[in-house]
């Protein structure tokens, strides 16, 4: 084709209408990124996401959230600071980010308990905390510790052998103080003996499976807490009640001196037991404690059977007793010694499961005397005592605490019975494949080839290749 002029100057028109439609393409597509935004996550477990129990607990936060982070002038790590906070402003828009150079302004990092660049303020309307590490279960657990007001008190019961919620061993409760510690409780053993009263501040008592019996004085001490309101958690490990029976007695429960059991063995291989006095419990009660835990499995090891037994006395207190913990079918009450193999004898007393294992307690409390002015009437609120009795103590111990829902259903039990309600289910979940395990088959074969195969492949192909060369 002859190439003209004419034809010379319409490739160049059209060329020049193709890069401007082309640059305002650009442009618009610029544009359009700049004040539209789309953002999915495809990583497993979604761990680039908040999870449904932070963004919860973002909603139900009503006070300002802002995020005061002391760092140098480090625009790398600044932006990075803004893409995590970012995470939490697209669930609560009204979050703030503010930077701070702690060596420019010492007398603001003072104030804020700022030791050392690198640390990140955290403040929830009035109240600040500062955070060394910006993972989101550090995150969430100061905003939930801050959003409880004020630091919650829980005594434990102590001169009796109960479980020790300081102990680091296998039966001690370390691992769950930790947790209770870093959600804003506080826990104190406490010696009835030594106090003669139960702390006027504390949320609640704990009674974690005493071995020993409790002098008639300190049972009358717990009497009179609970027919005062005070909450209370019990958990009765199998074996008697050691001087708690005017409790039982009180609350119009009866708890068994015998052991749950399940000697399924094609249950005890999907849990990873042997011994059938660890029993799972994958039925749940209607109570808030237990309301998202549908179909999830928590283990209670050599746990007994807790029932309704209501006491024909006419000061007994009058409590809406419900259902929380109920074992599987094939379970069953053990009356006798577990030695050796087991099975139910009905002839002897054992009781066919389902077995209620846990109750809730509630009653609302008498209210004072009419006040004297309208606005203080109106102020008035009912106050509901609450009670949980467990006949278990040992899931709450060091080597049953990650098993299943066990973490998760104790925290609910002690945020429901210090009376924050809107703090139930907010426990932060870990993306599943951030831990990686491997079983010794698979650990020896893997040591085997890098260790010794490995080794080996390349001393006998060195060996090949300089018998080669000196043959040349």
């Amino acid at each position: 084709m002859k190439m003209t002029k004419g034809l010379h100057r319409s490739i160049g028109v059209q060329n020049a209408i193709f890069y401007t439609l082309f640059f305002v393409a650009i442009g618009l597509v610029a544009f359009l990124s700049r004040e539209f935004h789309f953002q999915s996550d495809w990583t497993y477990g979604n761990r680039n996401s908040l999870s449904d129990a932070t963004r919860s607990l973002l909603e139900r936060t009503t006070e300002p959230l802002k995020f005061v982070a002391y760092v140098p002038e480090d625009a790398m790590l600044q932006e990075q600071l803004r893409k995590l906070v970012a995470k939490y402003q697209r669930v609560k828009p009204d979050i703030k980010l503010e930077f701070v150079n702690p060596d420019l302004d010492p007398v603001r990092a003072k104030q804020d308990g700022i030791q050392y660049a690198g640390q990140m303020a955290i403040y929830l309307g009035e109240r600040s905390e500062v955070v060394e590490q910006t993972t989101e279960s550090v995150i969430a657990n100061a905003i939930q510790r801050m959003s409880r007001g004020a630091e919650r008190l829980v005594v434990f019961l102590e001169g009796h052998e109960e479980r020790n919620p300081l102990s680091d061993n296998s039966n001690g409760l370390s691992q769950f103080l930790t947790s209770l510690e870093r959600s804003g409780f506080k826990v104190q053993p406490h010696s009835l003996v030594r106090a003669q009263s139960i702390p006027q501040n504390a949320r609640f008592l704990v009674i974690a499976s005493p071995q020993k019996d409790l002098l008639p004085g300190e049972v009358e001490i717990i009497k009179k807490y609970l027919e005062q309101g005070g909450n209370l958690l019990w958990l009765q490990d199998p074996g008697g009640l050691h001087g708690l029976k005017p409790i039982a007695d009180l609350l119009g429960l009866k708890i068994s001196e015998g052991t749950v059991l399940d000697a399924n063995e094609q249950l005890h291989a999907v849990l990873g037991v042997s011994h059938p006095a660890i029993v799972p419990v994958v039925d749940y009660g209607k109570s808030p404690i237990v309301e998202k835990f549908t179909g999830s499995q928590s283990l209670f090891p050599f746990s007994t059977m807790v029932e309704r037994h209501p006491v024909a006395d006419k000061n007994a207190l009058v409590w809406q007793t419900e259902e929380l913990l109920t074992t599987l079918p094939n379970s069953w009450l053990e009356t006798a010694a577990i030695d050796g193999a087991v099975t139910y004898e009905e002839d002897k007393g054992d009781v066919l499961g389902p077995i209620s294992i846990g109750f809730t307690l509630t009653r609302l409390l008498e209210q004072p005397e009419a006040a004297q002015t309208i606005e203080a009437a109106n102020a008035k609120q009912e106050r509901q005592q609450r009670v949980v009795v467990i006949g278990d103590s040992d899931f709450l111990i060091n080597s049953f605490i990650g098993q299943g829902i066990n973490l998760d259903l104790a925290t609910n039990i002690f945020n429901w019975l210090s009376d924050d309600d809107n703090l139930l289910n907010i426990q932060v979940s870990i993306a599943p494949d951030t831990n990686f395990s491997m079983g010794e088959t698979g650990s020896v074969v893997l040591a085997s080839f890098f260790l010794i195969l490995l080794p080996l492949i390349l001393v006998l192909l060195g060996t090949v290749i300089w018998l080669r060369r000196r043959r040349r």
